[in-house]
């Protein structure tokens, strides 16, 4: 081979080279500027931590207001009664007058303060008396009829007693009565027998 020839050759071989490098070169330049970087993410948004809400709790509604029960139909009601000696004591009133709006028992104290067959009425209040009255040891319903009797309230008891000349020991029953308007204790007249057929 002619050395022209060779030369030519190797300016051949040194431009093919040339042009490779040129490639390769293009390629790692171009190929990273073609293929787009992954953009950065942004961190994930953390919501602060909330304690669920919960509903605000309700104030405890108000206890229904008792109002006063209607009086009975018959106008009787039945009022259990403190006593010493702990039996069932109770008196069943029979208001003719619908003028008592409330009753309750009194306390009473040691044994008798009034005798037998006599009551004791005084004032609470202007509407409220305090009715005492004695009975017998033992269980009992006793009876008070309420009635207007010449302008006056009437309170007649009917109820066991000790036989007549006996010094049997009795025990205080007491009685309050408020009613609908002023009442005086010495306008009211008061009895106490053993039987509905007795008259005063």
């Amino acid at each position: 081979m002619s050395r022209s020839s060779s030369r030519t050759v190797v300016a051949i071989l040194g431009v093919a080279v040339l042009f490779s490098a040129i490639a390769l070169g293009a390629t790692a330049v171009f190929g990273r500027a073609v293929t787009p970087a992954p953009e950065p993410t942004d961190p994930p948004i953390v919501q602060p931590s909330v304690p669920p809400t919960m509903p605000p709790s309700e104030a405890p509604a108000n206890p229904p207001r008792q109002e006063p029960s209607d009086p009975p139909a018959d106008g009787k009601t039945t009022v259990d009664l403190e006593n010493l000696t702990d039996h069932d004591v109770s008196v069943e009133i029979d208001d003719q007058t619908g003028s008592i709006v409330k009753t309750e028992s009194g306390t009473p104290g040691d044994g008798m303060s009034v005798r037998w067959f006599d009551v004791k009425v005084e004032n609470i209040d202007a509407d409220t008396l305090r009715v005492v009255w004695v009975g017998l040891p033992g269980d009992e319903v006793a009876r008070l009829g309420v009635s207007h009797v010449d302008g006056k309230l009437r309170l007649r008891f009917v109820q066991d007693a000790p036989p007549a000349n006996s010094d049997a020991t009795g025990y205080d029953r007491i009685l309050e009565l408020s009613f609908d308007e002023p009442i005086r204790a010495e306008d009211v007249l008061t009895s106490v027998q053993e039987s509905l057929d007795t008259q005063d």
